[in-house]
């Protein structure tokens, strides 16, 4: 066994002799736990929320869309689903705005329709409604409203005319909590219905993968083929981007407020350490003089920091790991009155290397300043003394 590691084993377990030194290492440990394990848990609350924010809005939501005139519509869709084997479905859209009526109250919303992949309803008039938009119309299942374009009032308007509207049946209500835009002022509508009374607004291709994961790489893919160069090209992050914008932000800064622990937890090895150099002061220059090599020395103490560290941080994952896999699997925080029953959790093994990475990392750092400061005494100075 290498004299280093030898002499680093021995000033980390000398309990006796060194009893505050200890004390403060002994806290370095437990530090790097709850830095560690603080880090992937409050990492996979967060992969946790936004994965169930997203598959909420992508009950919606394609995975691509592409925003076209009419005029190209079916072909192109028709050539996407011909040539890319990795979509899974392809289906035409479109949006409209609108304002819906109902006894006395008005209310502006979006009509939104698709032609597959999606059945809103049991016929072509009847719609599905939001429930923020429900509750401000006051309405219920069964109940008929009025659908007018912005296009129609203009024309009722100038021709001092009654505005016309379409009479459409709701046929269901329905909720996305997270999708507060949806739930306050979307109708979704029969694409043939919608079409054939002549509310035409944007166009849309609606292109769903087989995997989300592969939506980067689609999305590349479609944005460099030519019969859509000059079309608008959103994945699903993009068309709430804000969004996920913020979610990836609150995540991040968390990541790196607790990462600050791990700092303060090696900044405690770097004392403790220095601690060290300074009460076996003359035990080094007693090595020195026998023979030992400065890097010997050097190498005892960042084994002494990399021992806590490893320590720490592999007790740590561990426990990060086993809190998450048993939330996911027992679901120890449970949240009532909520659209899930237990806290959503997603472990991710790239946050784990990294929280693990960091804290072998910082504990090897701090051993640094240490290990030069015990090479740097002459054996003359520490021993006249003795």
């Amino acid at each position: 066994m290498h004299i280093s590691f030898i002499l680093a084993k021995t000033y980390l377990l000398s309990f006796r002799q060194r009893a505050f030194i200890s004390f403060i290492n002994v806290l370095s440990f437990i530090g790097l736990i709850i830095g560690i394990a603080s880090i992937i848990c409050v990492t996979s609350i967060f992969n946790g929320f936004r994965e169930l924010v997203r598959d909420m809005l992508l009950t919606i939501d394609p995975h691509i869309r592409v925003t076209l005139n009419d005029a190209e519509l079916d072909y192109v869709a028709t050539s996407l689903h011909e040539r890319y084997h990795d979509i899974a479905t392809i289906s035409k859209s479109s949006s409209s705005k609108i304002v819906i009526g109902f006894q006395d109250k008005t209310q502006a919303g979006v009509l939104l329709t698709k032609d597959s992949e999606i059945s809103y309803h049991s016929t072509s008039n009847h719609v599905s409604i939001g429930i923020g938009l429900a509750d401000k119309l006051g309405v219920k299942k069964g109940d008929t409203i009025r659908v007018s374009t912005p296009d129609m009032l203009d024309i009722a308007i100038s021709g001092f005319m009654i505005p016309k509207s379409y009479t459409m049946i709701i046929d269901s209500i329905f909720q996305i909590s997270s999708g507060v835009q949806y739930d306050n002022a979307y109708i979704l509508c029969n694409y043939a219905y919608h079409r054939e009374q002549g509310i035409i607004g944007k166009q849309y291709i609606d292109i769903r993968l087989h995997s989300i994961d592969d939506s980067e790489l689609a999305l590349n893919r479609l944005r460099s083929e030519p019969m859509l160069t000059n079309m608008k090209i959103e994945s699903w992050k993009d068309l709430h981007q804000e969004l996920y914008s913020t979610m990836e932000f609150e995540r991040n800064m968390s990541f790196i407020i607790l990462g600050i622990i791990t700092c303060v937890s090696a900044f405690n090895i770097l004392i403790a350490m220095w601690m060290t150099v300074k009460s076996k002061g003359k035990d080094i220059a007693t090595l020195l003089s026998m023979g030992a090599r400065a890097k010997d020395i050097q190498l005892t103490f960042i084994l002494q920091g990399l021992i806590i560290g490893i320590g720490g941080t592999i007790s740590g994952a561990t426990l990060g790991i086993l809190l998450c896999m048993g939330q996911q699997q027992y679901g120890w925080i449970e949240l009532p009155n909520s659209i899930v029953q237990a806290m959503p959790v997603s472990l991710q093994w790239e946050v784990v290397v990294i929280s693990t990475m960091l804290g072998v990392i910082v504990s090897g750092i701090a051993g640094i300043y240490p290990a030069r400061l015990a090479v740097q005494s002459t054996i003359s100075s520490e021993l006249r003394h003795e």
